[in-house]
C-alpha cells in the first residue's frame, strides 16, 4: 500500500508539470538593439590611424608648425597603419577627408595654449623623439613613476645611523 500511495502521489506532481511544458508555447527572447551604444571592434591599427589623421587634421586646420622630423615620421607611420588595414589611396583619401571634417564639427580649438593645441604639440614630440612632457606629475602608485634616488639630498649631511629593532 504504502508503494502505490507513493506512486499516486509522484505521478500526480509530475503529470501536470509535462502538460504545463506543453501548453505554454516557446516565447523567443525580445532583442533591443541599443544604437548608442558603444561597440569597440576596431582593432588597434584602426585606432591609432584615427587618431593620427585627427592630429593631422589639427595641425592643417591650426596651420600648426611642425619640424622635420616629425612630419617625416608620421607620414611614414600613416602609410605603414593604412598597409596594415589594407587601404588603397582612395580609401585613404577618403578616411582622412571624413576624421577631417569630423574635426571641424566637433569645432576644434586652435587658441594659442588651448588643449587641442597642447595635445596635438605633444604628439608632434612624439614623433618628433623629443617625447611628451606629462601633463601631471607621476603618483607615487605609477609604475611608470621614477624609483627614488638613492643619494641624500643634502650629501654634506651626515647620516642618521639607523636604531636596531629589539
Amino acid at each position: 500500500m504504502p508503494r502505490l500511495s507513493l506512486a499516486l502521489s509522484l505521478l500526480a506532481v509530475l503529470v501536470p508539470a509535462a502538460y504545463a511544458q506543453e501548453a505554454a508555447p516557446a516565447t523567443s527572447p525580445k532583442i533591443t538593439v541599443d544604437p548608442r551604444a558603444i561597440v569597440d571592434s576596431m582593432p588597434q591599427q584602426g585606432t591609432l590611424l584615427t587618431g593620427l589623421y585627427a592630429t593631422q587634421a589639427t595641425i592643417e586646420l591650426c596651420s600648426v608648425e611642425a619640424g622635420e622630423p616629425a612630419t617625416t615620421a608620421m607620414n611614414a607611420h600613416r602609410r605603414q597603419l593604412e598597409s596594415e588595414m589594407r587601404m588603397d589611396d582612395a580609401t585613404s583619401a577618403a578616411a582622412y577627408a571624413a576624421i577631417k571634417g569630423d574635426v571641424e564639427k566637433a569645432g576644434v580649438d586652435c587658441a594659442e595654449g588651448s588643449k587641442d593645441r597642447q595635445q596635438t604639440a605633444e604628439v608632434i614630440a612624439i614623433y618628433s623623439g623629443a617625447g611628451a612632457t606629462p601633463a601631471q606629475p607621476a603618483s607615487p602608485m605609477d609604475p611608470a613613476a621614477p624609483a627614488p634616488s638613492a643619494t641624500p639630498a643634502d650629501p654634506a649631511a651626515p647620516a642618521t645611523p639607523a636604531t636596531p629593532a629589539q
